[in-house]
This record gives C-alpha cells, sequence and structure tokens, in this order.
C-alpha cells in the first residue's frame, strides 16, 4: 500500500468557480483511472476506481482517492488524499510468473534446480527475478500519484 498526499494552489488568472475545477479535475481523473465508485461532495469527491490498460486483463492498482476543492478569493486549494493498492490481477500474474520460472527450472537443460545441491546460479536467478518484481510493482504503486500531479499542473496551465 502506498499513500497518496498531493496539493496544489491555483493562482486564479481568469473567473472561475469551484465548480468548474471540480469538473474539470474529475474529467481528468476519469482518463487515468477506470473508475469504479464516485461519489461527489459540495467541495470536492471521492473517486474508487483502477489504473492500468484500459482494455487490459491485468490492473496495476486499486485506488481510493478524497479529493477537497477550496476556493478563496483569487486562489484555488486542491488537495488529494488516499491510497493505491497492489490488484488482485497483478498479484496473480506476478505468483503464476514465479511459479513459471521455477518449473522451467525442472526442465533439462535449464537451471540447475534438480541436482544434489543447487548452484549460486540458480539463487541468482530467483533474486533478479525477485528485484524485478519488488521494483516493477513499487512503479505501479506510484502511478497514481503521478498521474494526479500531472492532472493537477495541467489544471494550473489552464486555470492559472
Amino acid at each position: 500500500m502506498k499513500y497518496i498526499d498531493v496539493s496544489q494552489k491555483i493562482h486564479l488568472t481568469k473567473e472561475a468557480e469551484q465548480e468548474d475545477v471540480k469538473q474539470a479535475l474529475l474529467t481528468r481523473m476519469r482518463r487515468a483511472f477506470k473508475v469504479d465508485t464516485l461519489t461527489e461532495k459540495d467541495t470536492g469527491f471521492h473517486l474508487v476506481g483502477t489504473t492500468g490498460g484500459p482494455k487490459g486483463l491485468v490492473r496495476h492498482a486499486n485506488v481510493d482517492i478524497d479529493v477537497s476543492v477550496i476556493k478563496s478569493q483569487e486562489k484555488i486549494r486542491v488537495l488529494v488524499n488516499g491510497y493505491s493498492d497492489t490488484s488482485r490481477s497483478l498479484l496473480i500474474s506476478y505468483t503464476s510468473l514465479f511459479l513459471l520460472v521455477l518449473f522451467t527450472g525442472l526442465l533439462p537443460g535449464s537451471i540447475e534446480t534438480s541436482g544434489a545441491e543447487s548452484g549460486a546460479a540458480d539463487a541468482l536467478v530467483f533474486v533478479f527475478f525477485g528485484i524485478f518484481i519488488f521494483y516493477d510493482i513499487n512503479k505501479k504503486l506510484a502511478e497514481p500519484g503521478d498521474h494526479i500531479r500531472a492532472a493537477l499542473d495541467s489544471l494550473d496551465v489552464e486555470f492559472g
């Protein structure tokens, strides 16, 4: 689980209402995430969804985000907090990939795992594979925060 905590202050250069900024941010969020549940509030919204390819079988992360849009004089503050968690389909795909590599080691001519003793090559393959999985999952859990920062930057360009 990775926590998301993003805030941006937008100095308005043109006339914009709080609802306009909220709807523009919601449109950008719908492009970045597959929205499962959306609850609108007076000053923001609560979004539950997933990231990953829109037509892909494997989703990257489940996202639970609470957004507040607060207007005061000529400034708008957008506060986003929530978390991203590894999706079940990603865990299943990495588990099956790990088992595939493990069973491949049993085939003749591949990594020697069925011998009397395991060598350094066996451990090295699994260490590299584990590092790849760890790095990739952390990268996919950080994606929602990057999408939100990009959406807030584009709001700053549009309204600021």
